[in-house]
């Protein structure tokens, strides 16, 4: 079996140590299939009808010594079931290794350090340690090579620029806190609960008006009321959306447009771009505001006392203003900016490799079939 100083793991380690968060995304929406018919215990799984054998599994997972007791073997599965998913894509976009190429990886992996000569012995041996005929081992080399290839082209297709890597810097190195104001959806029901109550004549007049909505008048009509009165809450948050927006772009004050919106008001914890944001104190997740589109692309811009555009969420409504924003100053190192740099990159290469593989993962047909022994 493969340990750590085996020669295919020298050569595509990287790879399998990359993907480890990429399996963690795909494998909740691969199929869990045990036993099925037509798979035998020789085979772990199948993928678009290509059958794993259980043998190259067990020389997949000799790569990982703390799993020797078999409590990662559904993880490690969909790991193998990975590379091989990224083998098949290889494969269609007609990613090859020349016979040249195979030959002299063969040469850099069984060259004796201390003579510096090609050792066919070595290779002889090594085959024999790890029961490997050529063809096999020659056929892993080709495969390794050619997902290499793949995740180098990846790579250098998404560079980083120096001002990139500035930027990030300055984000990693500012503080931010914000005030907000939220308005839930239970108190724009209470606070305009006679605009929005819906009654019977209005429920009347849209089953008469949209007949084809009605199967049964008496189960329908509060269904039709609930969608009435959700028109009627809409109507409500478009017009508070016109009146903060139109002050927001006026450049008025976050005081003002709290006043217009009149809800709770909070203030966040401080934290830098990127971080979850939380309530101060309580550490409450404040998601909705988080992740909504205003936030994000505004929350930099907009300066301490002014006040951000309407947020429509589904929990209800936000205004906010940031109330710190420290900058991080100075002039970062070259060696700093370069390391940075170098983790874009990565983050980059891994959010289109995911995209890749998560996508391909969709179209194909996985059928696992992992048994305790």
């Amino acid at each position: 079996m493969f340990d750590s100083k085996s020669p295919v793991v020298k050569f595509a380690g990287y790879f399998v140590i990359g993907l480890f968060l990429l399996v963690i995304i795909i494998s909740f929406g691969m199929p869990d299939v045990c036993a099925p018919s037509g798979l035998t215990s020789a085979v772990v799984a199948s993928v678009n009808g290509k059958k794993l054998d259980y043998i190259d599994f067990a020389r997949f997972k000799e790569q990982f010594p703390s799993a020797k007791d078999g409590k990662m073997d559904s993880m490690l599965l969909d790991r193998f079931i990975v590379q091989e998913l990224l083998w098949q894509y290889t494969q269609k976009l007609g990613i090859t290794s020349s016979d040249d190429r195979i030959a002299k990886a063969l040469r850099n992996l069984f060259t004796d350090p201390s003579t510096g000569r090609y050792s066919q012995d070595t290779l002889k041996k090594y085959m024999q340690n790890y029961q490997l005929t050529f063809p096999k081992f020659e056929a892993l080399l080709r495969r390794d090579i050619a997902i290499n290839d793949f995740n180098s082209s990846i790579y250098a297709g998404t560079s980083v620029s120096k001002n990139d890597a500035a930027e990030e810097y300055l984000c990693r190195n500012s503080k931010i806190q914000i005030s907000y104001i939220f308005l839930s959806k239970q108190d724009i029901l209470k606070r305009y609960s006679e605009r929005i109550t819906v009654t019977d004549e209005e429920i009347n007049n849209e089953m008469k008006n949209n007949p084809g909505e009605v199967k049964d008048p008496q189960t329908d009509r509060e269904r039709i009321k609930e969608k009435l009165a959700g028109k009627k809450s809409s109507a409500i948050e478009d017009e508070l959306a016109g009146k903060i927006n139109a002050a927001a772009s006026a450049g008025r004050s976050f005081a003002e447009t709290a006043a217009m919106l009149q809800g709770t008001a909070g203030t966040s914890a401080v934290f830098t771009p990127g971080d979850p944001l939380r309530e101060q104190g309580s550490g409450k997740s404040l998601s909705l505001l988080e992740n909504s589109k205003i936030f994000r692309e505004s929350c930099m811009s907009i300066k301490p006392g002014a006040s951000s555009e309407l947020i429509r969420t589904s929990g209800g409504l936000y205004v906010f203003t940031p109330t710190l924003k420290q900058s991080g100053g100075g002039n970062p190192a070259e060696a700093e900016l370069k390391n940075i740099a170098g983790e874009m990159q990565r983050d980059r290469a891994n959010f289109f490799m995911n995209s890749i593989i998560l996508r391909f993962n969709e179209e194909s047909k996985i059928i696992k079939n992992l048994k305790d022994n």
